[in-house]
């Protein structure tokens, strides 16, 4: 008796001693006319195999290479199933010692999932909570793929299946996003969804049916001035394009959406001393967008708007700059004086200067001064010879007084010589080269116009009278 208790117990020792094997498939899952590897792994020289499902009806035998391969036709019939279907298969291993066979310890389960034709996926929206679900309406423990697509059969997304809460089915989840799902020119959607396993992405499901989403209108801000000053204000307003009631507007500068401003009333009214505090003073020039949301669910970004802000000074340079512009750039005439003696001036000399401005131009000026001064010369020769005897014959007494008359004469009817011989000089305003002059000084020229008008064209007569 104490013999068989020892032979027991030392058995016992060596199968704890042992460890337990480990079951892989592969893959795991498969079609009905596909096949799957089933491997005992372990780690001694064993003698048998042994494979069998949950319900352990029926055990696989197999010899010490402890591999084992079926197809899924086959996996379903060993475990009493029908397809769609997932199997735990177990194995363990059996070591001859002393002419007795020691069985291991089992191991854990495998899953085999077999898959003769997938469904077609049930696709659902939650509008509150903006997400997206592709059902998989199979009771397996298999991980799958869902993808969903737009009406173009362009891809939008890819999800893994989670199991639900029961265990029965598995869903992919797709979180809706506006900006991911809707641009500035498609606000509407249709979308579908397929599946296929994880591990054998070539299975795949038929398309679900299709659901429409519609997004929320474009934001649309505008501003109540595109440049002003430091002190002025600006008024902002963020819209939608289909009058649609918003909970909260919020408004950034520059594409910084970290730095945003709130507005409930989507209204902002802002200085430009604000603004620039709001953009940290980096440039005169900004870009203001917005958006809103309603029912927490956020519009995409609206087209920027750019406000410029203007210092006071460089606004008043550019009034004054305008003002200087628009005034008309005129000319004046600077007289030079030349001084010629003769003894009578003819009435066809030309005046200098008349009032108003002067109506010739450069070259012609030019030639008339020089006609003017060579008839000049020449006359003032002539009639210096003529005065010289007219005033000889004349008595010494009267020469102040026809010097008198003489001067009041030549300033009303040219000039005339009625004393004794005396010398003569006439000075003559004759004017110099026209020149364009600029708004700053065109009122002190105007001013002092009127004086110049006084002397221009007056011809002064100085009769000196020789001592005998």
């Amino acid at each position: 008796m104490k013999l068989f208790t020892f032979v027991v117990l030392h058995l016992l020792m060596d199968v704890q001693s042992q460890k337990s094997p480990a079951v892989k498939v592969s893959p795991d899952v498969i079609r009905e006319s596909s096949t799957v590897k089933i491997i005992c792994e372990t780690s001694e020289r064993v003698d048998q195999c042994y494979f069998y499902t949950k319900r352990q009806e029926k055990i696989i035998k197999v010899p010490s290479s402890c591999e084992l391969d079926l197809t899924g036709a086959e996996v379903l019939r060993w475990a009493a199933v029908k397809s769609p279907e997932s199997i735990d298969i177990y194995c363990y291993f059996t070591i001859e010692n002393h002419g007795i066979n020691k069985p291991s310890s089992h191991s854990t389960p495998a899953t085999v999932t077999v898959l003769d034709s997938l469904q077609k996926p049930f696709i659902s929206v939650n509008e509150d909570q903006d997400i997206i679900s592709c059902e998989i309406p199979l009771s397996v423990e298999a991980d799958f793929i869902c993808s969903f697509y737009t009406e173009d059969g362009g891809l939008l997304c890819q999800r893994v299946s989670q199991r639900s809460s029961s265990g029965e089915k598995s869903h992919c989840m797709y979180y809706l996003s506006q900006s991911e799902l809707f641009t500035r020119s498609v606000n509407r959607r249709r979308l579908s969804c397929v599946y296929s396993p994880k591990t054998e992405p070539e299975i795949r499901s038929p398309h679900s049916d299709t659901i429409t989403l519609k997004g929320l209108p474009l934001a649309r801000l505008s501003a109540s001035a595109s440049v002003i000053l430091e002190t002025d204000t600006v008024q902002l307003s963020c819209e939608n394009t289909e009058d649609l009631k918003m909970n909260t507007c919020y408004f950034y500068i520059n594409e910084r959406q970290n730095n945003s401003k709130p507005s409930s009333s989507c209204k902002l009214s802002l200085t430009g001393s604000q603004i620039s505090i709001w953009s940290g003073g980096q440039s005169s020039s900004v870009r203001i967008i917005c958006f809103y949301t309603v029912m927490n669910k956020p519009s995409l970004h609206s087209d920027p708007v750019t406000v410029q802000i203007s210092t006071s000074t460089s606004t008043e340079q550019t009034t004054t700059t305008a003002m200087k512009t628009s005034l008309p750039v005129t000319s004046t005439c600077e007289t030079t004086t030349y001084s010629k003696s003769y003894v009578d001036v003819v009435s066809s000399v030309p005046a200098a200067h008349t009032e108003g401005p002067p109506t010739l131009q450069y070259k012609d000026m030019l030639w008339y001064m020089l006609v003017s001064t060579g008839l000049s010369v020449i006359l003032s020769g002539l009639m210096g010879l003529i005065c010289l005897c007219w005033f000889a014959c004349k008595r010494r007494r009267n020469n102040k007084t026809r010097a008198t008359k003489a001067d009041v004469s030549g300033q009303e009817t040219g000039m005339s010589c009625s004393g004794p011989a005396e010398i003569y000089s006439l000075i003559t305003s004759v004017p110099a080269t026209c020149q364009p002059i600029s708004a700053d000084v065109l009122v002190n020229k105007q001013q002092e116009q009127g004086n110049l008008e006084e002397n221009e064209n007056v011809y002064h007569l100085y009769c000196t009278v020789p001592e005998n």
